[in-house]
């Protein structure tokens, strides 16, 4: 909390410190009461709570509620407070909102007490986040201290500065290959893209086109394995599976993902790349062609390699397993240091302040993220208590008539709108908790549900109102806001497809014998789909060109099974043709901005 604007400097600090003072002394004391009392309320005075008890779990209910607001606004404490509101006063709502009403003593004791009810500030979400989640944002900081995300981004530059068209792509690989262990959506866009986007608009591509390709690929490091997003592991935890697997079966999407954003970002860069405009160039000169040690990145590599041998191959506990990826990331270093650096030097120079700083900045994200999960957790605790999650899976089922396609929709249209107002998180905890049961009792396996909440609540990251992603990217690019979002949604489409795609054809999840043909079917049909949207042509001829590609790629992922081989093979021709021409052409062919 930062001091009162009407305060003085100094005053303002003295105000600060008065007000965290009780605030530590507070959460410290509810900390060391239940850590003394756990066992006690769990086996021998459930049901019989003291006014201690009541207390304490008021005061980790403010804190969870007003700790959230804190870091990521006022929306998601405005949904809960307005679920508590709902819990004592549920006589008053008409319908099917209507129930008895809980005092204010179970709101507390559904929210705070009860640990074996698996909801509330101390329930199964915070859990996932305090250990889980912990132990990869740790690492994630301790990699961002050691300069790792520095390395990505000098080896992508070398990489792609020799090809014409390479500078945007950049931005994709780099923000996907921090996204593999960073795993949050609007970190990624500060790290990656305080480069990429000025490195873009540099080189002629327009403020708001730069913002957009940045928001677009640093989304995906909610996807991206091995880390991929809070999300996924929450999901880990409710179907009951090692994360390894959520991980495996996570590569798929991921990679059709971001060819479909690379194809997007390969249409503007052929529009915009090469023609620099003065009035978006930036002064911030590129990154010069600095040497690149092959040892920079010795420790991340040998620390993802623990990691995949650990948990791919022995199923080591996610904890362990972190652990050990921290640990030869830290080695490592260490030996490197020692090789590359001369003998009279320390090889362990800047190690402590390295270690410092990274190990702070996990610690801060993952005090953030479980503060969120305790938030959520209230939310969860009075739908499921007050029985309104029940009742809005049957509302949703009665709207859908028991059609399969409508109820997808409503499904889809109701994690969006979370979304559009909650953190990816809370979209998808809210959505599964009413859908996962109703889509079940349809027949659609349980693991596809989840993938495609996951994914829907991800669209989040790049749709107005909130889109955290294009809030930065639009800070750091100096353009508009919903300007970003716009170009945001039709260069990362496939977030909007791929949910849909999981139902249609279930085995790029479930890993079955199809998986193959369904991966080079989805990719031929989405690739035909990101044509449609992002090519410029002149005129109504172009317009009618590019709803045939959109068409067509619509044909061969959604239209089975005559017609998604007729898809597959316009899709196939459209993408041969139009590459070859566009290459062949340049931007001639394009309309400028």
């Amino acid at each position: 909390m930062r001091p009162n604007g009407f305060f003085d400097q100094k005053l303002g600090r003295r105000y600060y410190w008065l007000f965290s003072i009780p605030v530590v002394v507070l959460a410290a004391a509810a900390a060391f009461y239940f850590r003394n009392e756990y066992y006690s309320l769990l086996y021998e005075r459930m049901g019989d709570y003291s006014m201690m008890d009541y207390f304490f779990g008021l005061v980790l209910m403010v804190f969870a509620i007003f700790f959230t607001g804190v870091v990521y606004g006022r929306i998601l404490p405005t949904i809960t407070l307005i679920a508590l509101v709902y819990a004592y006063f549920g006589w008053v709502f008409p319908g099917f909102l209507y129930h008895k009403g809980l005092s204010i003593s179970r709101i507390i004791v559904i929210s705070a007490t009860e640990f074996n009810a698996g909801d509330g500030v101390l329930g199964t979400l915070p859990q996932i986040g305090i250990t889980w989640i912990a132990i990869f944002t740790i690492f994630a900081g301790i990699a961002s201290g050691f300069g790792s995300l520095d390395y990505i981004i000098k080896v992508s530059y070398h990489i792609f500065r020799k090809f014409q068209y390479g500078i945007p792509q950049i931005a994709v690989i780099t923000s996907m290959s921090f996204g593999m262990f960073s795993g949050s959506g609007a970190a990624n866009v500060a790290g990656t893209g305080s480069f990429t986007i000025p490195l873009m608009k540099r080189y002629g591509v327009p403020p708001w086109i730069a913002g957009a390709i940045e928001s677009v690929a640093s989304s995906g490091g909610q996807v991206m394995p091995p880390v991929m997003g809070a999300a996924a592991f929450v999901m880990a935890s409710y179907l009951g599976k090692y994360y390894w697997e959520i991980v495996i079966i996570g590569f798929i999407p991921a990679i059709i993902f971001y060819a479909c954003v690379a194809l997007a970002v390969y249409l503007y860069s052929l529009q915009f790349l090469g023609r620099r405009d003065a009035a978006v160039a930036e002064e911030v000169p590129p990154l010069q062609a600095e040497k690149v040690s092959l040892s920079e990145g010795f420790p991340l590599i040998a620390a993802i390699g623990v990691l995949v041998v650990l948990m791919g191959v022995f199923w080591l506990d996610v904890m362990l397993a972190g652990f050990f990826m921290i640990a030869a990331y830290l080695v490592v270093w260490v030996i490197c240091q020692a090789v590359r650096l001369e003998k009279k030097r320390d090889p362990g120079e800047g190690f402590g302040r390295n270690f410092l700083k990274g190990a702070v900045s996990g610690a801060e994200t993952t005090a953030a993220i479980t503060t969120m999960l305790a938030c959520i957790g209230v939310i969860v605790a009075v739908l499921v208590q007050t029985g309104l999650a029940q009742k809005l899976s049957f509302a949703i089922v009665e709207i859908a008539g028991g059609n399969r396609e409508i109820l997808i929709l409503l499904v889809g249209g109701l994690c969006i709108l979370f979304g559009m107002v909650a953190t990816t998180v809370a979209a998808y905890i809210l959505t599964v908790t009413l859908a996962a049961p109703v889509l079940l009792d349809m027949g659609i396996p349980l693991l596809v549900t989840h993938f495609s909440v996951f994914y829907f609540a991800m669209i989040g990251l790049i749709t107005p109102p909130v889109a955290p992603c294009c809030a930065v990217a639009s800070g750091i690019a100096r353009a508009g806001f919903l300007h970003i979002s716009w170009y945001s949604m039709k260069i990362g489409i496939a977030l909007v497809l791929l949910p849909f795609v999981f139902f249609y054809h279930p085995d790029i999840i479930l890993l079955g014998p199809q998986t193959i043909k369904e991966f080079f079917t989805t990719g031929l049909g989405m690739g035909a789909m990101i044509l449609g949207l992002n090519l410029h042509y002149r005129g109504g001829t172009g317009i009618f060109r590019r709803i045939i590609y959109f068409a067509a790629g619509a044909m061969a992922v959604f239209v089975r099974p005559t017609g998604g081989y007729v898809g597959i093979a316009l899709c196939g021709s459209f993408l041969a043709w139009e590459l070859y021409r566009l290459r062949d052409k340049g931007s001639s062919s394009l309309l400028k901005p």
